[in-house]
């Protein structure tokens, strides 16, 4: 098991921001935009993802913590699904109770932006007819926004954002030909609901929605070359499980009117087997798409569940794309302990011959998963979700509920070609909004999978601060700071850190202050303008204290950066500040103790990437009273890493830790930890 980017803080602000304006320079996404589609009006089922059982909710939270004016990764749907945005970008879908077999479709916004609409199986029909408000789906936006609800925003709050194109197209020309699309299930039936989309290849915004009236639609389009996109199929009975078909084809308009027939009969089942006899199937999530050389494209991503068969249409040629296909099916169990198979099936070039999947359990990564947090006993998630080391689709995840403490074994698809992104977190929620963490822990980390047994321990090391890096821009001869610090962290193999500091960020110059922002999460984000910028040596000041609801660790944390900055010369549409912070590695430290009283510990100076920074100084400083006294500890200093050896009194509960580094550039850091571990 590798971990790509062992760093111990994410590259950007999410969570609990306090921010003054939005940084656009650093937006995310490239030039190019791939299309989610389609939207579908049938069984296209959900995996269970349970709520946490321990009814825990955050109802005493001190004053300070009040996340009313806080960004939202989460938004409840009209329907009362949530769904949640992980800061890679993965989708992860929680179905609210009782909804758990709705399905959901990732849909793309009108406009071209990019934008993912979300649309509940049950309400597609009333969202493509326009007597449900799209806009009000438009997860993207709505999270942007920091709004929770969807329900509860203004309608005049809607109008900037977009919603669905039209299901017909309304370019008028003269010269347009009428397609006619049939679709027959696999048995030459009329299938239950369909759907489709068509996106014309010279301009992807220009695309339309297929209306179907029992198994036909039409479209009026321009001579040209067009991809549809397509789903149909049947739902499930007392007695039968459903079905979903789906398909990609490439369409080219000429001088007349044309016919398409989307035979089911064709289709081939999608399905996956197993070794372990009791596996059961949870969910899947299954992706087409068709990308350009320049990057653009479009895709279909459906959420299923168990009941619902999968089944995939023939490949057709489309000239000048890359096809790509994706299946992630998650499968658990329970004979000689719980168990998850976690796998995903990925290729470009086409979509495969077989669909009859099959792996063997010693062709897997098979990690036994100890999910033990802080000592407290707390619940939460996990969302694993495997790609192409060449992406293929926007990423989704179910999120699981698991309980700390609690173990499984995990079993991966390990392959070269296959890059995982998995999720871990715990602690506690907010009364209004079970996906919003407000106290807790969180990972979200990379991996890339070798086959064979291996065990992992969650957490498992020191907690210090991490690095981070500061935006910087100019406007109307203001110059703005945007930034975030994560005040508890460990990278000893993980990129955790954790949430629910209360705490202040405070920019000075020369030992000036200059602007201060108080009562804040730091690792949401927070900004400063500099009114009356000049050049000279700046300090970030960053501390906060947290509560013992999870575990007794990094109670209080703190880190401060030192360095040189000019506004004037900072680039009006947006530059980087790298902060550095030094991590600590060590063996032995899990669920935040050790039983070693003698110890050596890593000490590693690096960015925000996980990339070593050289350090010109280092110094570390270890307290056993809470920080109320210090003891110095000679650093073996190399390049970017320093070692100490640490021989704990007899009688120590706590090890806090003081540290300092400066890198080559002159930025200094001093980051300080109360409780970074505890001593059995």
């Amino acid at each position: 098991m590798t971990n790509h980017d062992d760093f111990s803080s994410t590259p950007e602000p999410s969570r609990g921001a306090v921010r003054r304006r939005r940084l656009p320079a650093f937006a995310a996404g490239g030039t190019a935009v791939l299309v989610t589609a389609v939207l579908t009006v049938l069984t296209v089922g959900s995996a269970t993802a349970a709520a946490p059982t321990s009814g825990q909710e955050v109802t005493d939270q001190p004053a300070a913590l009040d996340t009313s004016d806080q960004a939202s990764e989460t938004v409840l749907l009209p329907t009362g699904d949530q769904v949640r945005m992980q800061p890679d970008g993965t989708i992860g879908l929680l179905p609210a109770e009782g909804r758990e077999d709705v399905g959901f479709l990732a849909v793309p916004a009108a406009d071209g932006s990019g934008d993912t609409i979300i649309v509940p199986q049950d309400k597609s029909e009333e969202i493509l007819s326009g007597t449900e408000d799209s806009r009000r789906y438009n997860v993207t936006q709505l999270m942007a926004d920091g709004h929770a609800d969807a329900a509860d925003v203004e309608t005049s709050e809607l109008e900037q954002y977009a919603g669905l194109p039209p299901t017909t197209d309304d370019a008028g020309a003269e010269a347009a030909q009428t397609l006619t699309v049939t679709v027959k299930d696999r048995f030459g039936g009329i299938p239950d609901g369909s759907g489709a989309k068509w996106f014309d290849t010279a301009d992807f915004a220009h695309n339309g929605s297929l209306e179907f009236d029992d198994g036909v639609a039409t479209a009026d389009l321009a001579p040209g070359t067009y991809i549809l996109i397509y789903s149909f199929g049947n739902g499930a009975t007392d007695t039968e499980p459903g079905e979903d078909i789906h398909g990609l084809t490439h369409v080219v308009i000429g001088d007349q009117s044309m016919g398409l027939l989307l035979d089911g009969a064709k289709a081939q089942p999608v399905t996956v087997e197993v070794e372990r006899p009791d596996a059961t199937l949870d969910s899947d999530i299954l992706t087409l798409a068709a990308t350009a050389p320049d990057g653009s494209g479009v895709e279909l991503t459906s959420f299923g569940s168990v009941g619902i068969d999968r089944y995939l249409m023939p490949q057709t040629e489309v000239p000048g794309y890359d096809l790509a296909f994706k299946f992630q099916p998650t499968l658990t169990g329970s004979k000689g302990g719980p168990y998850a198979y976690n796998l995903t099936f990925a290729q470009h070039g086409g979509f495969p011959d077989d669909t009859a999947f099959s792996v063997a359990d010693d062709e897997l990564a098979a990690v036994q998963t100890e999910y033990r947090g802080f000592g407290k006993a707390v619940d939460g998630y996990t969302c694993n979700e495997g790609d192409h080391v060449e992406p293929i689709g926007k990423p989704g995840c179910f999120l699981a509920a698991t309980s700390f403490p609690s173990e499984r074994l995990e079993l991966f698809t390990a392959d070269p070609a296959i890059d995982w992104s998995n999720l871990i977190e715990g602690g506690l929620y907010h009364a209004d909004d079970d996906l919003l963490l407000v106290d807790g822990f969180h990972e979200q980390a990379d991996f890339a999978f070798e086959p064979g047994e291996s065990e992992r321990t969650f957490p498992h090391g020191p907690l210090t601060a991490g690095a981070s890096r500061a935006g910087l821009f100019n406007a109307d001869g203001v110059t703005y700071i945007e930034a975030g610090a994560t005040l508890g962290a460990s990278i000893n193999g993980e990129q955790l850190h954790l949430l629910g500091y209360t705490g202040d960020a405070t920019l000075f110059l020369d030992c000036e202050q200059i602007d201060h922002v108080a009562g804040i999460d730091p690792f949401g984000g927070f900004g400063f303008a500099l009114t009356k910028p000049a050049a000279g040596r700046y300090i970030l000041a960053v501390d906060g204290t947290r509560g013992t609801a999870i575990g007794p660790f990094a109670t209080t944390s703190a880190v401060e950066w030192t360095f040189d900055l000019d506004p004037a010369s900072v680039d009006p549409e947006g530059s980087l500040l790298t902060l550095p912070a030094i991590g600590i590695t060590a063996e032995g430290i899990d669920s935040g103790w050790t039983k070693d009283r003698h110890q050596e510990l890593t000490l590693e100076l690096l960015d925000v990437m996980g990339e070593a920074v050289t350090a010109r100084e280092m110094t570390f400083e270890v307290s056993y009273n809470n920080g109320r006294t210090w003891k110095a500890v000679d650093v073996d200093l190399d390049g970017s890493t320093g070692t100490v050896e640490l021989d704990h009194p007899r009688t120590a509960q706590y090890v806090s830790t003081r540290l300092t580094a400066t890198d080559e550039t002159g930025t200094e850091v001093t980051q300080t930890t109360i409780r970074s571990y505890g001593l059995h």
